[in-house]
């Protein structure tokens, strides 16, 4: 296991954003079982290099991503990898690590390979049910098996915990991947 600091985007990037990475996330099925709209608003939590941003803004042509991410250095990073005009749907936010800062009217709150970094996943989650509707969709994309820091099963007792309903427990359609989706109780 590489020791990367999550404060060097640029070294990140060589992972995160690798042209392999369909190969061992398939974020092709991940995007498909998210079944955006094109007007979605959606908040990418612990966005680091962007990677699923840039997917999500192709994606909801006429919706809304807020990237956001608790690393100051990743969110100078995708500031300046979403400068130009063709990311104008894209707002970079910098959060807390126990707060998500989920702005209102959020369609989808998507949450990748960040949710086993979360310290103090109680109160995380507390804070994101604060900061959402009873319409909003959560969906947490991590590593199960070996490399999985945070179980599925502990995931899906935190956020049963944390006064959440799992509508969906994907792990066939991921190589090392789960995909649990969940709504307000």
């Amino acid at each position: 296991m590489m020791n990367i600091s999550f404060s060097e985007p640029e070294r990140l990037k060589a992972i995160f954003d690798s042209e392999n990475r369909e190969e061992w996330q398939k974020t092709s099925h991940i995007i498909r079982s998210l079944a955006l709209k094109e007007n979605e608003i959606i908040a990418d939590i612990g966005a680091g290099t962007g990677y699923f941003s840039e997917i999500f803004s192709h994606t909801i042509k006429e919706g809304k991503i807020y990237s956001i991410d608790c690393e100051p250095n990743m969110v100078a990073y995708m500031r300046n990898r979403f400068s130009s005009e063709a990311f104008n749907n894209i707002k970079v936010i910098l959060s807390q690590p126990d707060d998500p800062s989920i702005p209102p009217r959020v369609d989808t709150v998507f949450i990748a390979n960040t949710y086993r970094f979360i310290q103090n996943r109680d109160a995380f989650l507390n804070k994101m049910r604060e900061q959402t509707s009873r319409k909003t969709k959560f969906v947490i994309v991590d590593f199960r098996g070996s490399n999985a820091r945070v179980s599925p099963q502990l995931a899906i007792d935190e956020v049963q915990r944390a006064g959440f309903e799992v509508v969906d427990f994907d792990v066939a359609g991921c190589p090392e991947h789960y995909i649990l989706t969940f709504t307000l109780n």
